[in-house]
C-alpha cells in the first residue's frame, strides 16, 4: 500500500540544512510541520540516547497506510484498523564515521514474534504475540511497538523513526520534477492502476505512488518484487537530487523540505529542526558508491506459503553483521571499532557472531536500475 518510501531515507533530512538561512520564519514554520510519537513502546533499553553528531545511528524509514485526511482517497479507515501499517519498513544505519550508509528492507509479510507493547498515548497493554507479519507490528500499540519488533528481531537497539503517508510520495515526486525509473518490460497494474512501457520512464504525482504500490508488475508478483523496485526508486531520487544541484539551491531545499516535514511523522528526540540539521549535515556529503541496499534474506514460511519467514543461517549472519558495525558495501572490510556510548545499567543479550558475512543486493548502474519482468497479476491486493 503506502510506499512513498522514498525519501523516508533520510536524504531527505539533508534538505533541511540551509533552512536557517532562510531565518525564524522557516525555522517555525517547519517545526510547526512535524507531528511526533514516542520511539518505543515499553521494551527495556540498554544504551543511553545516541550522540546524533557523531555516533552511529540506526534509523526506522516507514510507510504508513492510513487512510485518514489527504489519503481518504485510497480506501477508507475500515482498510486501514487502529494505527494502521507500516507497509514500507527500512532500517537505515549510518556509521559513526559518516562515510557509509546501509539500508535494510524488511518485507511486509514477514512473519515475527512481537514484544508485549504499551500503547504509550492510551497505557493500554497489549500481549505479546507469534507469527505476526511485520508490517501490523504498529496496528494496536502505536510506531513504538514497531521499533521495538525491530529490536527484537535484529538485535539492534533503533535510535530514531521516520514515518510518511501516501501524500508524501506525491507531493515530493512533484516537487523534484519526477523520478526516472527503468523496467524490463511494460507494466500493468490494475490495483495499483500502474501502466509504463518497457524501458526508461519519468513517474511522479499519482504515477510515483503507484509504481511505489504496485505488487503484482514486479518479478513474480510477491512483495521481494516490490521492495527491489523500490529500493531503485530511492537510488533514482538520490541520485536525481544529487545531480540537479538541490542540495545547493536553498529555495529547492525549503519546498521540499515544507513538502516533507508536513507529511512526517518522526520520534520525539528527531523532532526539533536543529536535530534534523545535525542529521541532513551527516548525510550530505555520503557517497552513494557507499550505500547498501539489503534485503532481510527470507524463504516462504512452513505456517503459510503465501507469507514469509526468515531464512537461516543468512538472517541472523546479517543481523549480527549489523551489530558489529561491519561495512555492508563491502562485507571483507574489518569491523568497524565501537566509539565509546554509554550503557544502561541492565544487561544486554549475548550476541552470536556472524559465521561468514552477509550477501548485499547487486549494486545498479549509475545512470539507471531495473526491475525484472512483470510474471503475473495475482489476486492478492497491494
Amino acid at each position: 500500500m503506502p510506499r512513498w518510501l522514498k525519501i523516508g531515507t533520510g536524504i531527505i533530512s539533508v534538505l533541511l540544512v540551509g533552512v536557517l538561512a532562510f531565518g525564524a520564519y522557516w525555522a517555525v514554520r517547519l517545526q510547526g510541520n512535524i507531528s511526533k510519537a514516542a520511539l518505543g513502546a515499553g521494551s527495556d533499553k540498554t544504551e543511553a540516547a545516541v550522540n546524533d553528531s557523531n555516533d552511529r545511528m540506526q534509523i526506522l524509514i516507514l510507510g504508513s497506510d492510513s487512510r485518514d485526511g489527504k489519503n481518504s482517497q485510497y480506501g477508507t479507515s475500515d482498510d486501514a484498523t487502529g494505527y494502521g501499517h507500516s507497509d514500507v519498513m527500512m532500517l537505515m544505519d549510518i556509521s559513526a564515521d559518516n562515510k557509509r550508509v546501509s539500508v535494510v528492507s524488511f518485507p511486509r509479510d514477514l512473519l515475527v514474534d512481537t514484544p508485549k507493547c504499551t500503547d504509550q498515548k492510551t497505557k493500554k497493554q497489549f500481549p505479546a504475540q507469534q507469527d505476526v507479519m511485520i508490517n501490523a507490528a504498529m496496528t494496536e500499540a502505536g510506531i513504538g511497538c514497531a521499533v521495538d519488533t525491530v529490536n527484537k528481531l535484529t538485535g539492534l537497539e533503533v535510535d530514531h523513526f521516520m514515518m510518511a503517508d501516501f501524500n508524501a510520495v506525491k507531493e515530493l515526486s512533484n516537487t523534484v520534477g519526477g523520478v526516472e525509473v527503468c523496467i524490463s518490460d511494460a507494466v500493468y497494474d490494475p490495483d495499483s492502476r500502474l501502466r509504463l512501457p518497457k524501458g526508461t520512464s519519468k513517474v511522479q504525482g499519482e504515477q510515483a505512488l503507484a509504481f511505489l504500490r504496485a505488487r503484482h508488475a514486479f518479478a513474480d508478483g510477491g512483495d521481494l518484487g516490490r521492495i527491489k523496485a523500490q529500493q531503485g526508486f530511492l537510488s533514482s531520487l538520490t541520485r536525481k537530487m544529487k545531480s540537479d544541484g538541490t542540495l545547493s539551491n536553498p529555495v529547492k531545499m525549503l519546498e521540499i523540505a515544507d513538502v516533507v516535514t508536513r507529511n512526517l511523522t518522526i520520534d520525539e528526540g528527531l523532532a526539533s529542526i536543529p536535530t534534523l540539521l545535525t542529521v541532513g549535515n551527516r548525510l550530505k556529503n555520503i557517497d552513494v558508491g557507499k550505500v547498501a541496499f539489503v534485503a532481510v534474506p527470507t524463504v516462504p514460511a512452513v505456517s503459510d506459503p503465501n507469507r514469509l519467514q526468515v531464512a537461516e543461517p543468512a538472517a541472523s549472519q546479517l543481523f549480527a553483521a549489523m551489530r558489529k558495525d561491519i561495512d555492508l558495501t563491502d562485507p571483507t572490510a574489518p569491523a568497524s571499532p565501537p566509539r565509546p556510548r554509554a550503557r544502561r545499567q541492565v544487561p544486554a543479550p549475548r550476541r552470536r557472531p556472524a559465521r561468514q558475512p552477509p550477501h548485499t543486493t547487486r549494486r545498479c548502474s549509475p545512470s539507471r536500475w531495473r526491475t525484472a519482468p512483470a510474471l503475473r497479476r495475482g489476486p492478492r491486493k497491494s
